[in-house]
Parts: C-alpha cells; structure tokens; sequence
C-alpha cells in the first residue's frame, strides 16, 4: 500500500532552458540572412520596375509625335479640303452653271472635283452638308481618277508639272466667264497654300522632336534617373533609341519616306466677252501660271508616308534599354547574371511601342489613299 510519501519517488524532468541555445545559433543567423536576401531582391525588383516604367514612358511620349503628325497630315490630306470646297462652291448656295451643248446645268464644286483639283468623299450627297466621317472606320476621300498618280500611295514625289483646273472642255462647253475663272484659281491658291504652310509647319516641329528623339531621352531621364544618365545626360537613352527596329532604324525623312507632293503650273479655260456677233470667245492665260513663284516647290497638294514605314509603325518600334543594377549585399554580379544581347550584355527592360489605325490589316495605312485621322498610340509589354 502506497503513502502520500511515495510521491517523492515519481520521476521529474530536469530543468533544461539552455538547450534551444544550440538550435538558435542556427535559425537566428540563417533568418538574418533571408531578410537581407529578401530585401536585396526587393531592391533589385524595385528598381527594376522603375526602368520598366521609366522606358514605358518615354517610349509611348516619344510615339505621340508619330501618331500626331499621322493624323494631322490625313486631315490635310482629306478632310480639310474636302469640307473647305464643297462649303464654297456646292449648289445650293451656289448657283449651277449652264452647258453650251445642252440644257443642263453644272455646279462648280462638280466641276473643279473632275478636273482632279481636290479630293472628295467617296458616298458625298449632291446638294447636302458635307458628311459627318467621325462615325466611319474608314474616310474614303479621294480625288477623282483623272489624277492617277494620287490612286494609290505613292512610292515617290509625284509633282504634277501643270494642272488644268478648268479643262478646256469644261471652258469649251460650260458658260464660265473670265472673271469667274480668274476667281476659282485665286481661291483655290489661297487654300491649298494655307494646307501647305499647315503642313510644313507640322513637319518642322514633327522633325525637330525627333531628330535626336529628345523626348525619348528627358523623360527616361526624369523617371529612371541612373547614374550613367546623371554623369552622360548627352547619351541618355541610346540603348532604347538604337534598338534594332527602333526609333533611329524607323526614323522618318523627307524625300526618303515621308514626301509632299506639289502643282508646279497652273492652267485653266474661260470665256471672254468680245462682243459682235460672237459674244464670247475661249481663252486661257498667256502661259501656265508659274506657282513656284509664290513657294519653291510650287503649290502643295498632298503629304504621304511610304507604306513600308506605316506597316513598322502599326506592328510597333522595339525598344531596348539597359541599366545597371547597383551593388548588393552579397556580391552577386547581377549585371553578369542578367545579360541581354540588344544591350551589349547588360540586363534591359523591353517595350513595343505602336501607332495604329483601324485599317492596320490594310498596312497601317490612314495616311492616303483614304486619310482617316484616327491613328492612337499604344504600347505592348
């Protein structure tokens, strides 16, 4: 039989704080080490995601260049003129002329439209507001065929050496008198003038932005802000504007890629009041009007883009950048790790940057023929 006192003899343990010493040695330094490691690699991931975000930027800055001057040269191209004139000359208001040969009547904007001197809208309503286009994928103005060297894109400066404005059958068979006639060809310098002043102002500044791709450059610069860019503020940048298929591959130059094309003389037929029994008489100016007098390349007609250029642009210039990773804790030559052959080895952020309008599987091509201004930029990882 058992007493309180055998209790005394149950088995205890004995006291062992000091043991978790040992494991500690271990778990503690090795904890320690996957903090700095974790927080390396956050610095890494960081600043990796900056240059990303850095050349995200800059590239799609530099691209709206592209996709301004792109829309603005279809709105040249087409629109303009095409409102410009038929709000000018279309009957009503304006009162249609009557024919020689016949009892029927022609309406001016009609005329000038088949002598080739401006473009019109394809599905155009005779006697009605110019068409709204902004609902339409595609703004299909074109001139008429008689100016077949605008039926496509040209591959070349196409400078017509004289326009007939009025064709002497028109002169011949529509009651259209001197003054008349003298009006139109000085109204119609004046616009086409304007359009070209409108884009050789557009290009001016479309060629300055992009001779050194300073765009590209100032905001990689300001967001990515490394040292090679601090000390070479100059060279900031050329890793992306060097790319292969890049911004400098794919630069656009006049009289290479980018052309405008132009009216070098002009010539029109009207009658002339002679009195007797032979009222009128056809005439025409002495000689073509000379329209490099009034600018040296004559009168602007249109401004195209090659459709190789278009086609890059639409699947998107590549741009490659490199940085340096900035020391780590343990001396892992990451530069090394991470090289990237587009960079001359160093690791590199990539982007592919687009200008794009809805008939990309046409070409890209919303320039001309059907100048649709709805090229937007955008940008692929």
């Amino acid at each position: 039989m058992r007493t309180a006192h055998s209790n005394q003899f149950f088995w205890r343990p004995a006291k062992r704080a000091g043991q978790i010493l040992i494991p500690s040695l271990f778990v503690i330094p090795s904890l320690l080490l996957f903090v700095y490691l974790l927080f390396e690699t956050t610095k890494v991931s960081r600043e990796k995601i900056r240059q990303q975000f850095a050349v995200d930027s800059a590239a799609f800055i530099q691209m709206g260049d592209y996709t301004n001057l792109l829309n603005r040269t279809a709105y040249v191209n087409g629109a303009f003129p095409y409102r410009i004139f038929k709000e000018a000359y279309e009957c009503p208001p304006e009162k249609p002329m009557k024919k020689t040969n016949s009892d029927s009547e022609v309406c001016a904007y009609d005329m000038l439209y088949e002598a080739g001197a401006f473009p019109k809208y394809k599905n155009d309503v005779k006697g009605a507001e110019p068409k709204r286009l902004d609902p339409e994928a595609k703004w299909e103005i074109e001139f008429n065929p008689v100016r077949s060297e605008f039926a496509t894109n040209p591959t070349s400066q196409q400078n017509k050496p004289v326009l007939d404005l009025i064709t002497w059958d028109q002169g011949m068979y529509i009651y259209i008198e001197w003054g008349q006639a003298i009006g139109y060809y000085k109204f119609y310098s004046q616009v086409y003038t304007l359009l070209g002043s409108v884009e050789e102002s557009q290009w001016t500044v479309f060629e300055r932005l992009t001779e050194n791709f300073n765009f590209f450059r100032k905001s990689y610069y300001l967001n990515a802000n490394t040292q090679d860019c601090v000390d070479h503020p100059q060279t900031c940048g050329n890793d992306g504007l060097n790319s292969t298929g890049g911004f400098f591959a794919n630069k656009l130059s006049r009289n290479k890629n980018f052309f405008m094309h132009y009216v070098l003389k002009m010539m029109f037929y009207a009658k002339v009041y002679v009195g007797g029994l032979q009222l009128y008489q056809l005439s025409k100016p002495n000689a073509p009007l000379d329209m490099t007098t009034m600018s040296p390349n004559g009168l602007f007609q249109l401004a195209t883009v090659s459709d190789s250029v278009l086609d890059k642009l639409g699947t998107g210039l590549e741009v490659y950048q490199g940085w340096d990773p900035a020391p780590n804790y343990f001396n892992v030559p990451l530069g090394l790790l991470g090289k990237c052959k587009e960079t001359s080895g160093r690791p590199c952020v990539h982007a592919r940057i687009a200008t794009q309008c809805p008939q990309l599987k046409s070409g890209n091509n919303c320039v001309w023929p059907a100048p649709t201004p709805k090229y937007q930029t955008r940008l692929y990882p």
